[in-house]
């Protein structure tokens, strides 16, 4: 980015002074790695070689687990490995990153359940667990879901068509993702959007099952606020216990802070003698451990009591979610990979109680349980007309809350000649316009799993014909602006004028997580799925745009952040999820530099302030907000506009935005202060230094400038300012110029007046 100081006085100056770059530190880090492409060979040579030794594994480590499961009480290895694996820690700075042990992923968890219901019962183990066993678990099930993987990896060693393989790398990049992703919304936020989606159901469901789906959202979440709450209560027990400073104070405390065991602390350590203190803490930990499939076991009278619903009506929901004891039996490992039942049943019935070592995977899959369990009731239909009339709800509702002083018309009505079109949200704000189409549609990973063209007509309903839609729109404002009488006539009875758009936002909003596809643009153009000249507008999950929402709260923010994300996302072959935007977004406001297609993007890690404060939300702890980085400088302009909102105040607005990343806008705003002192020290030199542009390194971009005055040129600082955007358009490829004025006496008032001007065009004012 060159920053140019321009001299006037009334009028140009033929002279200029020399641009320079600014020097700025980087916002992010950004690591690269590849193979060299004469060593291809090797790497792939090596890659099949490490996947074909882990699929001759895969017998032996499915074995290992059963007979895991034949020897050791099953339910024990499974609520402990849960409790481990997929248990977080909260603290008063809010809920950590990682949970303790990171090669553990959900559907690992998922997985092992599945494995256990192969097995009849009567084959279930009965010896108490122990350490050693419990590694063994946690050492195969990892190795497990990886030769899982590394099979569907191996399928495409005999494809040579290019376009076959490009199909196969765009499935395994679904399968990784519907494997791999479990959260498709932060918990609070899952709860209130599956309560308020099926909730209109409940009387239907209630004749059929006997439950609503009120009843069973708010019991699962009473039951993982329970198992949490015994998770707590386990750990902090265990803390206490860990406090001893020599094996007899640990058992003491052992037997103090837990109830019901028998003997005593002074026997345990006689029977003990010569163990050292560490093998003390690990002795009591282990036999602690065995209350992990207490705490994963629940009654409905259990049930019953934190979600405030009769036991019959907890009886019939948890039921409903259930499978029973070597349910199973018989499946194919392979099977529970691509398509595990858990995924539809969570919770293991045992007859007179359930075992529920991970009630969050009922919210993870919830559109699944709910879409067989509206089938069983014949209500399919009825829960389709449900996703779209509470999305299509939602999104307005959430815009209007967004952009409070936006015109916002829900199922905007336009033709094209005799053919009917509607956009589910069209929003007005200022000169920008927003097109948003929203698709309920339920996105069935076996569907994306299935054959090439089954894939195919998942993106075309999903992800393609919403964006053809609003460019169709885009298109018609259009011809309404170069002048074509029957786009004009179309988009005025919008309440569109086109003289005054000078941007169009278009987005696709889901019920349905679709980033793995979203951000595969060149993947999918290159199978010729999507038309490789359309432009494809960014699809974002309505729990996605929420969190974006709620952490962009300045509308001008959340615009550039629309506005950009589909720039991003054609500048790079992208490997992500929204979040993970949104964080990169935070740092860097996406003024990033040039496109870069030849290299995988994947800004991996980006979401973890955010994950942290809504975690944290959920676990009520307070901890502040992410919010973008800003310069002081640009955050005031920013908060200025928003209050004053003068016409074009979007558009000067996002071009600021775009101008410039946090590091350089810091830079910025040092160049000013010394621009500040040399315009007061010279200002009587009709050629004396007053003007710094930025020229973002984009050519799409507008050139951002600042002019300086001193109060004793306040009458002429509007005619001064013209003429420099005229000077500044007359160079080569500068299209449009936005220009603040700013006082050096009335320093604290970041602009006094702006100005917009375009090449051909009058300045506006």
């Amino acid at each position: 980015m060159a920053i140019n100081a321009g001299m006037t006085m009334g009028k140009p100056s033929s002279k200029r002074t020399e641009s320079k770059k600014l020097s700025a530190a980087p916002d992010f880090e950004v690591s690269s790695f590849g193979i060299s492409e004469e060593d291809h060979p090797d790497f792939k040579a090596a890659m099949i070689a490490a996947a074909e030794a882990s699929i001759a594994e895969l017998p032996e480590i499915i074995e290992l687990l059963k007979q895991r499961f034949r020897s050791h009480d099953p339910l024990d290895i499974l609520a402990t490995f849960t409790a481990y694996g997929l248990t977080t820690f909260v603290s008063t700075k809010g809920v950590a990153d990682r949970n303790a042990l990171k090669e553990i992923l959900p559907h690992h968890a998922e997985l092992l359940q599945a494995l256990l219901l192969t097995i009849p019962a009567k084959e279930w183990g009965h010896h108490p667990l122990t350490p050693d066993v419990m590694q063994t678990v946690f050492d195969a099930v990892p190795k497990m879901g990886h030769a899982f993987f590394f099979q569907r990896i191996l399928e495409g060693r005999q494809v040579a068509d290019p376009q076959k393989m490009a199909v196969l790398s765009l499935q395994q990049r679904i399968r990784m993702h519907t494997n791999g992703i479990r959260n498709w919304g932060y918990m609070g936020d899952v709860q209130q959007i599956t309560l308020d989606l099926y909730g209109p159901l409940d009387a239907q469901f209630a004749a059929y099952h006997g439950f609503t789906c009120t009843d069973l959202i708010s019991s699962m979440a009473a039951v993982l606020g329970e198992l949490e709450r015994r998770y707590s209560e386990h750990t902090n027990v265990l803390a206490k216990v860990l406090k001893g400073k020599k094996p007899q104070e640990v058992f003491d405390l052992y037997y103090k802070h837990v109830p019901g065991l028998v003997g005593s602390s002074k026997n345990l350590a006689d029977g003990l003698r010569g163990i050292h203190l560490e093998g003390a803490k690990a002795l009591v930990m282990s036999h602690f451990d065995l209350r992990h499939q207490t705490n994963a076991t629940f009654t409905a009278h259990e049930v019953s009591a934190v979600s405030g619903k009769p036991e019959e009506i907890c009886v019939s929901m948890l039921r409903a979610i259930a499978l029973s004891p070597a349910a199973l039996t018989g499946t194919k490992e392979e099977h529970l990979y691509l398509g595990n039942p858990v995924w539809h049943a969570p919770v293991i019935d045992l007859g007179h109680e359930f075992f529920i070592p991970m009630p969050q995977a009922f919210f993870s899959h919830i559109h699944r349980i709910m879409e067989r369990l509206a089938t069983e009731a014949g209500l399919k239909e009825t829960l389709e007309k449900a996703r779209n009339v509470y999305l299509e709800g939602k999104l307005d509702s959430c815009l209007r809350t967004a952009l409070h002083s936006a015109n916002v018309t829900p199922g905007a009505k336009w033709k094209i000649g005799s053919e009917q079109f509607e956009t589910d949200a069209l929003v007005v704000v200022d000169r920008t316009v927003l097109i948003a189409e929203a698709k309920a549609n339920r996105l069935t990973p076996e569907g994306l799993r299935g054959a090439p063209d089954r894939v195919k007509k998942h993106v075309r309903e999903m992800i393609l014909e919403p964006s053809v839609q609003s460019e169709r729109l885009n298109g018609l404002i259009e011809k309404a602006r170069s002048g074509d009488a029957v786009s004009l006539a179309t988009v005025q009875k919008l309440g569109i004028d086109p003289e005054n758009v000078d941007q169009v936002i278009r987005i696709s909003v889901t019920l349905d997580d679709f980033s793995v596809l979203s951000s595969s643009v060149s993947e999918l153009k290159e199978v010729d799925w999507v038309p490789k000249d359309h432009q494809l507008a960014p699809t974002i999950s309505l729990a996605d745009l929420l969190c974006v929402i709620d952490i962009l709260d300045n509308p001008l923010l959340l615009l550039h952040y629309l506005s950009e994300r589909m720039h991003f996302q054609d500048s790079y072959q992208l490997m992500g999820d929204e979040l993970d935007f949104l964080g990169l977004y935070l740092v860097t406001g996406f003024n990033i530099g040039k496109p870069d297609k030849e290299n995988v993007f994947a800004p991996s890690g980006m979401s973890a302030p955010i994950d942290r404060y809504y975690n944290s939300r959920d676990a009520q702890i307070h901890i502040p907000k992410p919010r973008a980085s800003l310069s002081p400088h640009f955050r005031q302009i920013v908060v200025r506009l928003c209050e004053r909102q003068p016409t074009g105040w979007t558009t000067v607005g996002l071009h600021l935005l775009s101008s410039a990343s946090p590091s350089e806008q810091r830079e910025i705003e040092r160049q000013l202060v010394k621009l500040r002192k040399i315009v007061r020290r010279t200002f009587k030199d009709p050629k004396h230094i007053n003007t710094m542009f930025i020229a973002p390194p984009l050519a799409r971009k507008a050139r951002v400038g600042f002019y300086l005055f001193p109060e004793e040129l306040r009458g002429k600082h509007r005619e001064i300012m013209e003429v420099l955007a005229d000077g500044e358009l007359g160079q080569e490829g500068v299209e449009t110029i936005t220009l603040f004025g700013r006082s050096t006496e009335n320093w604290g008032v970041p602009y006094e007046t702006v100005l917009i001007s375009k090449r051909k065009d009058k300045p506006q004012p």
